[in-house]
Order: C-alpha cells, then sequence, then structure tokens
C-alpha cells in the first residue's frame, strides 16, 4: 500500500509539473531556419533561466496550427500569418521583432533590368506567402515558384540568370547591393509592396503572466543565447507593440 501510495503521489507531482510547462510555438513563412536543432537547444537553454518553457518549432503550417488550439502558449509567428488567424484561435499579439531600427519589412520583385513578366520566381518564403504578395500587385501573374533556403540564393539566382525574378525583402537587396554592387546593378525593383509588421510574439497566457513574456523577450540582446537566436532569426531584437501598432496589425491588446 505504502509503494502504491508514493507512487501515486508522484504520479500527481508528474502531472502537476507538466500541466505547469509554458509551451514556446515556432512557426514563420518569412524566415527559413536551417537548423531546428540548434534553435531549439537555445531557446531552451535561454527560457530555463526563466522558468519551466518547452519551445517547439515546426516547418509545416497545419501542424503548427493544430496546437493553437491549447491554452496557456506563446506563439512566434509572421504578422501575415497572425492577421490570419488571431481571431480564430484567441491570440493577443504582445512584441514585434525589430531589424536595422524598423518593426516593419518591405518585399519587392527584383528581375534584371528589361525582363518579361514571366519565367521562374525564386523565393525564400513558403509558396503560399508568395503568391498572395505577388499577387497583390500582379494579379494575372504566371510564374513558376522555385524555393530556395536564403533571399541571397534567390537574388543570387537572377543574377546568374537561373530565374527571372525573385521576391525578396528590400533589406535584402540592400544587402546585395553593399556586397555586390556589379551584379546588382543589373537588376532593378519591378514592384514594391507596403511595408508589413516583421514577426510577432503573441499569447494565450493568462495575463498574470504577460509581463513575464515580455522581460523574457526583451532581454534576449543581454544574454549569449538569446544573442544566438536573434541571430538566428535573422533580426535584431523584439520590442513591445504599442496601441497603435497594434490596431494597425489588425489584433488585441
Amino acid at each position: 500500500m505504502e509503494k502504491i501510495k508514493y507512487l501515486l503521489v508522484f504520479l500527481l507531482f508528474c502531472t502537476v509539473s507538466f500541466a505547469d510547462t509554458k509551451k514556446v510555438y515556432f512557426y514563420t513563412t518569412e524566415t527559413n531556419i536551417n537548423n531546428f536543432k540548434s534553435l531549439k537547444i537555445n531557446f531552451d537553454q535561454y527560457l530555463s533561466s526563466f522558468g519551466d518553457y518547452n519551445f517547439q518549432a515546426f516547418n509545416k503550417k497545419e501542424t503548427f496550427e493544430k496546437y493553437l488550439k491549447e491554452e496557456d502558449i506563446i506563439v512566434i509567428l509572421s504578422s501575415w500569418h497572425y492577421k490570419q488567424i488571431s481571431k480564430q484561435y484567441n491570440l493577443k499579439a504582445k512584441l514585434v521583432a525589430l531589424k536595422k531600427e524598423s518593426i516593419t519589412d518591405t518585399k519587392v520583385l527584383i528581375g534584371k533590368k528589361g525582363a518579361k513578366y514571366k519565367g521562374t520566381l525564386t523565393t525564400a518564403f513558403s509558396s503560399k506567402y508568395t503568391k498572395d504578395l505577388v499577387s497583390k500587385f500582379l494579379p494575372q501573374n504566371n510564374f513558376e515558384l522555385l524555393n530556395v533556403p536564403k533571399e541571397i540564393d534567390a537574388l543570387m539566382s537572377v543574377g546568374f540568370g537561373l530565374s527571372e525574378f525573385a521576391f525578396v525583402s528590400k533589406d535584402s537587396f540592400k544587402v546585395l547591393q553593399k556586397a555586390n554592387s556589379f551584379l546588382a546593378s543589373k537588376m532593378e525593383v519591378y514592384k514594391e509592396s507596403i511595408p508589413t509588421f516583421r514577426m510577432v510574439v503573441a499569447s494565450k497566457l493568462k495575463e498574470k503572466y504577460n509581463k513575464k513574456i515580455i522581460d523574457i523577450f526583451t532581454s534576449m540582446n543581454t544574454n549569449t543565447n538569446g544573442q544566438k537566436i536573434l541571430s538566428m532569426l535573422r533580426v535584431d531584437d523584439m520590442v513591445i507593440l504599442t496601441k497603435n501598432n497594434m490596431k494597425q496589425l489588425g489584433g488585441t491588446k
């Protein structure tokens, strides 16, 4: 009887401990992560100093969204995706990524000078994200999409004649202009999207936990693991969304 009693106490302890674990789920259509294992290791190490958190990255949108039905979770996703699903899953955005002192990014359609709107379009973003944005300024396009690991790969593909166009962030094209001005001079911006917010951190936690979430993500730049995470996400920092930002984003604070 004593053994059964201790076993029941142990199982109860495990159940409570598991229930107290806060999950951090990651999926973005905009940033390609080459090493999910390394991202998880660094995230788990970083989060461990704040309490019982578990990080999980997803590479499929459908699988990621299945987990959003859970309560008490933290989610990192693109602002484009957030606007699509925030009401359905009761997500509340709290922070936004910062890069080069800007929380917004502009996407551009880049091609060699004099190119026609046809052929192969290279992109490091998801196919759906690319199609949605490109169709806003070229509704009748017939591009054949080619996915590549990084935005610089998409630009180099155009530069070396492997594709006709690339769909990238304006930041990436500026990087190419500095790194290889000769190659960049052969290209031009054909279309430009309106600025959109970078990836956001959203929460389904009880309100009493939200201050801690803000502390966790705004402290990343002061921690070695946090800095590695920001580098892998290709952003400089995470900052708090203002009420005005929230109105533009279309969520609820």
